[in-house]
């Protein structure tokens, strides 16, 4: 049992920095922490007068907001080692929600005895107790339910989408056209316009950024593969209309479909295996519905 339980926290787990998701999930946590307790008024809310019971709720989904808005800003960006999604798990995803529902409890905390003071409500409905460490021993029971749903969930659907194109990927697949110079050979020009490297098609493997510049990774290869200056992206739209597809699956790799001998997945998304590689590819989450469309007219 033990086994089983620090086999299911230490299994992987998607950790999303970006802004936007951050923004919305904030937004959305405030405004719930807002209407529970408008609508329950919890303990004993419901005794104080209208004004500071309004100014309570309010305040607690403020404070719901910057406290999950700022820890998702600042801690990954000042520990980035720490928040690195191939090294984050579910067990650290709990511990996370943890800490942010003890911030959230403190900044309430905090909080609540500053409007009491402004109010002249008595100190006694300001605890310590019951609004840090009592929520927090609350919160954390559907912290875990919800995070271990929601592996299950993410992890079930990466197993489907896997075996999907696993069986395609046990088919014939169509070569491609022959007398199409782009069917053969790619030449993958850098910023300058001047340098470039020409590269076999059929023995191209994957392109990978590395800060401003990308390395171009072939079948057979025995010493580091050069580097271009240039970014994915601009390499990206250079080679779109190349065949077989060339398919950007993250943001740092574009891979080469028909080199893929087999697919993958867990919690935090899918991963490729290459033929003639040892390499494995990440397929970013924003980029699996384009994949599963892609595999598909492999």
């Amino acid at each position: 049992m033990v086994r089983r339980i620090r086999g299911a926290l230490g299994s992987p787990y998607p950790f999303e920095p970006s802004l936007r998701p951050l923004l919305l999930y904030a937004l959305g946590s405030s405004l719930f922490v807002f209407l529970f307790f408008t609508v329950f008024e919890p303990l004993g809310f419901s005794l104080l007068p209208a004004a500071p019971r309004r100014a309570f709720f309010a305040g607690y989904g403020l404070v719901t907001f910057l406290a999950i808005f700022l820890n998702g800003l600042l801690l990954p960006r000042l520990l980035p080692r720490l928040f690195r999604e191939p090294a984050w798990t579910l067990g650290r995803q709990i511990l996370w929600m943890g800490w942010v529902t003890l911030t959230i409890g403190l900044g309430c905390y905090l909080f609540s005895g500053a409007l009491c003071a402004h109010y002249g409500i008595p100190a006694h409905w300001v605890r310590l107790r019951t609004i840090v460490v009592d929520t927090f021993l609350i919160a954390i029971f559907p912290i875990t339910l919800i995070s271990l749903a929601n592996s299950a969930r993410l992890l079930r659907r990466s197993a489907r989408v896997a075996a999907e194109a696993n069986r395609r990927l046990e088919r014939p697949s169509t070569p491609p056209a022959k007398g199409s110079a782009c069917a053969e050979r790619l030449r993958i020009m850098a910023e300058n316009e001047k340098d470039f490297l020409d590269v076999v098609l059929a023995d191209l493997l994957y392109i990978q950024a590395e800060e401003n510049y990308v390395r171009v990774h072939v079948r057979g290869e025995k010493t580091p593969p050069p580097l271009l200056r240039s970014s994915l992206t601009r390499v990206e739209r250079r080679l779109r209309s190349c065949h077989p597809p060339l398919f950007r699956c993250h943001r740092a790799f574009i891979v080469h479909t028909s080199r893929i001998a087999g697919v993958t997945g867990n919690a935090q998304g899918l991963k490729l295996a290459l033929k003639d590689s040892a390499a494995v590819i990440p397929v970013a989450r924003r980029y699996v519905a384009e994949f599963r469309r892609l595999i598909r007219e492999i």
